[in-house]
């Protein structure tokens, strides 16, 4: 026989799946666990307990809900509940009200629409794409006022012009208009689109021209655009030939109105059959087209030809991509306006372009880097300027380029530091997007092929906290959460689960912004469904802060919970979220015998300054089976027995260590001088526990946390016994 021991220094390969145990040749294998649940990876390799959650309020809608981040500025951030047709605002850990009741907005969007919102945001306005809803803004003008609005775009964008016979005549060029087509063209789902009417002979117009005499109401072009002389009386052209674009400038002697660029554009406002539509004159029209004119676009984007179903910021444009008409093209507006898609040659006009590929790619998200990243249905492209790197896109340069071909899922990507992450097409997978030099080129590495068992449930959303360390909080469908810890500088990537107490219980949805109560820590908001008193509910509560300092009366390791801090009192109330359930209870940083809310209020057995009440839920840590290597060799296959386990703690009180989860003997960290009236201290160093387990091949090490606690695991030495035979 022999007696080892085994050091388990860290656990920054997080939990792995049970393919990889019999791994032993691995790297990583060492430095991961079986189980680690409600247990976050540090970034410095150790484990430190998940907080608890804070509730804030009950949801509005009873069906489902998402949760959207709206971020002005660190200071100035706000989660969007998006329910059945509505929206709430929260801030500051509390919902947004306005004369004690909640601020609401109405939305187009109903509950089996919430998965297919995307937006991006500029400044103090968040842009919406829906692909069954023309896009909308969301403008914040004062803390509790807010608009939803449709966009209504100045112009395009269009669909290439009509090839046909058919022509199109407005009965006016200004106001409100009847449109009169020579054929069938038109349906009732046409109506919010905008189309371009082009004049039919531009030369009947004269040529702007210096030294010339023109009277009232006189017509000239110059570079393609009309212009207009509205002041009575004769006078002689200046000097300056008009260029501009909207407005009246002076070319040296005479005042020129624009009128339009031989284009003027139409919202069709009414469908009366298939050859008549009403509509308003956006942008004058030409005035030939009083006569028909066949030289019409019909617009890219309506109830007819679908709605863009991704949209994203990049060099001072918004851009919108995938119709269902048109799933592979990309829309960018003109610079610095994003309403307004007007196209042309300048550099500073609207920029389109279509994937070129075997296979259609619907775009599915939009996500600016140092290129444009789109992720379509089968593979990821980036969009960017030909030439140098320091080009900006234009009209004339635009291109895209595929990069790899894993296909996104239909998961909004998110930002991790400098690169993208995003969900692979089957739901399973999470690939970080990033530009590696040796290929030249963009990479999708897979994030969770170690605990890919945690992935089985499929993603439904992803939110990234950055402070105080990096983690991806992972919502899956079925209604679990998980984390991964990403440190890409020091390459940790791991993955833990984080199981939530209740009866049926389902996080289903998760947001992250900025915390300005801190600045140390950013929020992470959850929506969490659980059976409550015989109904179910769904509580939208925020994340507490992993760091909460050094006073264990300020622990919170409890879900769902209220804090209570004021003059002494046996009664807790404001607890009716939690009618009817068993809750656990922190008492002046002592734990509590578990209370029943009654009425919306618990009863404690003794007076409390300080409380935390809500529902508990366990850490643990359980290794991966126990290796090393003996005096003959690996003692994989060999019978072995654990004699005693060092655990080292930081900033810990109360915890469970054995060699399963039905033999787990608790660790005293109360001693004799110590005073029974005052909560234990924060503890940090070794604990030695002696256990002697039964003789077993497959060995492994449970550390467990089951009160309202904290604790952080730095490392764990086993003492093995193994048997040579």
């Amino acid at each position: 026989m022999a007696r080892i021991n085994t050091v388990l220094s860290n656990f920054k390969a997080g939990e792995i799946s049970p393919k990889l145990e019999g791994r032993t040749d691995l790297d990583f294998y060492g430095e991961g666990a079986k189980e680690i649940k409600n247990m976050i990876v540090d970034t410095t390799g150790g484990l430190t307990r998940r907080s608890g959650t804070s509730y804030v309020a009950n949801t509005k809608s009873e069906g489902a809900v998402r949760l959207i981040p709206f971020v002005f500025s660190e200071e100035q951030a706000y989660v969007l509940e998006f329910g059945d047709d509505y929206l709430r605002i929260y801030k500051d850990k509390a919902q947004v009200v306005n004369g004690g009741n909640p601020v609401e907005v109405s939305t187009p969007y109903g509950v089996d629409d919430l998965a297919n919102i995307n937006y991006t945001q500029s400044a103090d306005v968040l842009y919406i794409s829906h692909p069954n809803y023309a896009p909308r803004k969301l403008t914040r003008a004062s803390h509790t006022s807010w608009t939803l609005t449709k966009i209504a775009f100045a112009h395009g964008p269009y669909l290439d012009e009509n090839i046909t016979t058919t022509t199109i005549t407005a009965n006016a060029t200004t106001g409100n208009v009847t449109l009169t087509a020579s054929a069938s063209t038109f349906n009732s789902n046409h109506v919010g689109s905008i189309w371009e009417l082009r004049q039919q002979i531009a030369s009947e117009i004269d040529l702007w021209e210096s030294a010339k005499t023109v009277i009232q109401n006189d017509l000239r072009r110059y570079d393609g655009n009309i212009y207009k002389k509205v002041d009575s009386g004769s006078e002689t052209t200046g000097n300056r030939p008009p260029v501009h674009t909207e407005g009246s400038e002076n070319d040296g002697t005479v005042d020129w109105v624009f009128q339009h660029d031989g284009r003027g554009y139409v919202e069709i406002t009414g469908h009366t059959n298939a050859t008549t539509v009403a509509g308003t004159v956006k942008s004058q029209l030409p005035a030939s087209t009083t006569s028909g004119t066949k030289f019409w676009s019909e617009g890219s984007w309506s109830d007819h030809r679908g709605w863009p179903r991704a949209i994203g910021f990049f060099e001072e444009r918004i851009y919108y991509a995938g119709t269902s008409f048109q799933p592979q093209t990309i829309w960018g507006s003109t610079t610095a306006d994003f309403e307004n898609f007007k196209s042309g040659s300048l550099d500073d006009s609207s920029v389109a372009f279509t994937i070129a590929s075997d296979q259609v790619n619907a775009i599915r998200h939009l996500l600016a880097e140092q290129v444009l990243a789109m992720f379509t249905q089968g593979g990821e492209f980036i969009l960017q300027a030909s030439g140098t790197a320091s080009s900006t896109v234009t009209p004339t340069n635009v291109q895209v380029a595929r990069q790899t071909a894993y296909g996104a899922a239909n998961i909004r990507p998110i930002r991790a530091g400098n690169v993208s992450l995003f969900v692979q097409s089957g739901g399973k997978k999470i690939r970080e997007f990033s530009y590696q030099a040796e290929v030249e080129g963009y990479v999708g590495v897979d994030l969770t092929v170690r605990g890919e068992h945690l992935m089985s449930g499929k993603i439904k959303e992803m939110g990234y906290q950055q402070e105080p360390r990096d983690l991806v909080w992972i919502v899956t469908k079925d209604g679990n959460l998980r984390s991964l810890t990403y440190d890409r500088q020091n390459n940790l990537v791991a993955l833990a689960q984080h199981p939530m107490t209740g009866t049926n219980v389902a996080v289903e949805s998760v947001a992250v912004i900025p915390n300005s109560d801190t600045e140390t820590e950013d929020q992470v908001w959850f929506v969490v469904k659980r059976t409550i008193n015989g109904a179910t509910k769904r509580h939208i509560v925020y994340l507490n802060d992993l760091d909460f300092g050094s006073d264990v009366t300020d622990a919170k390791y409890l879900d769902s919970m209220k804090t209570y801090s004021g003059t002494s009192t046996s009664t807790i109330t404001g607890l009716n979220h939690l009618e009817g359930e068993a809750v656990s209870v922190l008492v002046n940083g002592a734990t509590h015998a578990d209370k029943t809310v009654s009425s919306g209020q618990i009863t404690l057995d003794r007076a409390a300054t300080k409380a935390q009440v809500g529902l508990s839920y366990i850490s643990t840590l359980r290794s991966m089976p126990l290796e090393t290597q003996a005096e003959l060799g690996s003692s994989v296959s060999r019978d072995k027995r654990i004699n005693r386990v060092f655990v080292r703690f930081y900033e810990t009180v109360g915890a469970e260590v054995g060699y399963d989860e039905n033999s787990l003997d608790r660790i005293p960290f109360r001693d004799s001088s110590m005073s029974m009236d005052n909560p234990v201290p924060l503890f940090t160093g070794d604990k030695d526990i002696v256990f002697p387990s039964g003789w077993d091949r497959q060995q492994t090490i449970y550390v467990r946390q089951n009160q309202p606690l904290p604790m952080t695991v730095l490392n764990v030495v086993a003492q093995i016994t193994t048997n040579d035979f």
